[in-house]
């Protein structure tokens, strides 16, 4: 269970490790609620699963289940998690890429319960886990035209930095805990 992560629970949600074992039934649930973006470049980190929502939600399970694979198969390096309310429903994905003392995070939230604060609540659940067990510098990546990213960013502690990695992502930074 420690290579797999915590499960994260918050007052509304809980977020369960993607494991090997579970990918598949994950990839089931989720495909057509949380569609994959296209691609973005190599090397923008947790980009690809959580890029953003595909708006035609044309996402089929193999392609998820690949992509859950990959990441539960990277080791502690990758975690990911099963966002559930608290009845047991799927509502979305998170996941955080870590290199030494960093960490990139990114969550992506079904449709139809988005602007209920469930990825504030998840990130900030999984920001406060990776800063006080993992002492991570926490960061994000967030498209110059997406403002529900930037919202989200900004209701999550993160600020933006000058760093652009590829045209148009910006890296946004939490301040390290006191």
């Amino acid at each position: 269970m420690a290579d797999d992560g915590p499960t994260l629970t918050t007052a509304r949600l809980q977020a369960l490790p993607v494991t090997l074992w579970n990918a598949g039934y994950v990839a089931e649930e989720l495909a057509r609620k949380v569609a994959l973006a296209s691609r973005p470049p190599p090397g923008l980190g947790v980009g690809g699963l959580f890029a953003g929502p595909d708006a035609r939600g044309t996402a089929e399970p193999a392609a998820l289940r690949r992509e859950l694979r990959l990441r539960a198969g990277a080791g502690p390096s990758m975690p990911t998690w099963v966002v559930r309310d608290h009845d047991g429903d799927p509502v979305g994905l998170l996941g955080a890429d870590t290199r030494a003392r960093r960490a990139a995070v990114a969550v992506v939230i079904d449709a139809a319960v988005r602007r209920r604060g469930y990825g504030a609540e998840m990130i900030r659940a999984l920001a406060s886990w990776l800063e006080t067990h993992r002492f991570a510098l926490v960061e994000t990546r967030v498209r110059a035209d997406d403002p529900a990213a930037e919202r989200l960013a900004r209701a999550t502690s993160f600020q933006p930095t000058q760093v652009v990695i590829v045209t148009g992502w910006r890296v946004w930074c939490r301040p390290p805990p006191r």
